[in-house]
């Protein structure tokens, strides 16, 4: 394998939520009922900007359904709801021992992870990949990622997924019918199945794909 300035941090836009679903899956791995569980839609979630899941503030989805929001669509706001939703259960940053939003400490359970991973030039910021300070990853390390990722059978099956459409439930439990499509243009290409987009001023275009034999950015 070869590669040119695989090293270099950059930024990573979207393909930040590989690292967001993966920290989501190994607490299913863990226990698999965290899929079944309900996430609330908050405001912050759904203010986010950019990219969007389409799902409103006190709508309800099951965390299932909600990884394929995150990842076909690439909803910065079902990264957010995600974090909101898990980060409570997850440690602080070293550097903020008495933070208690859960979203910083969602953030920090990614950087531990991509310290396990052996991710040296990885840092978040944010669970959704918007350009921010000190956020970026090299182009090798998303390949590792990416292999790490695609190693859970939930995460493949979901990232080779065309199109998804789910019910979400509002406070009075009135249905709503949401559809997402996968961003990745190169899944009806034969011999490709994942993984993942993204796109910001900052980022440009980034694509981590499993091609014929092959992952690249």
């Amino acid at each position: 394998m070869a590669g040119q300035d695989e090293d270099a941090p950059l930024d990573m836009a979207s393909t930040t939520k590989i690292m967001t679903a993966l920290v989501v899956l190994r607490l299913a791995g863990e226990d698999p009922g965290v899929l079944d569980e309900v996430v609330t839609f908050s405001p912050r979630a759904d203010r986010t900007v950019g990219s969007t899941s389409g799902v409103r503030a006190g709508e309800r989805v099951a965390v299932r359904e909600l990884l394929y929001g995150l990842l076909l669509p690439s909803g910065n706001d079902a990264s957010v709801a995600l974090a909101e939703h898990f980060g409570a259960r997850l440690g602080p940053p070293e550097d903020a021992p008495e933070e208690t939003d859960p979203l910083p400490r969602f953030v920090a359970a990614m950087n531990r992870l991509a310290a396990e991973l052996g991710l040296p030039d990885t840092r978040f910021a944010n669970p959704h990949g918007l350009t921010a300070p000190g956020h970026h990853a090299s182009a090798l390390d998303l390949a590792r990622l990416a292999i790490a990722a695609l190693e859970d059978e939930t995460f493949a099956s979901i990232v080779s997924t065309r199109r998804r459409g789910c019910t979400v439930y509002d406070a009075e439990d009135s249905p709503r019918n949401v559809a997402w499509s996968n961003t990745n243009r190169l899944l009806p290409t034969e011999g490709y199945d994942g993984v993942k987009t993204g796109t910001t001023s900052a980022a440009g275009a980034c694509l981590v794909s499993r091609g014929p034999g092959e992952t690249t950015r």
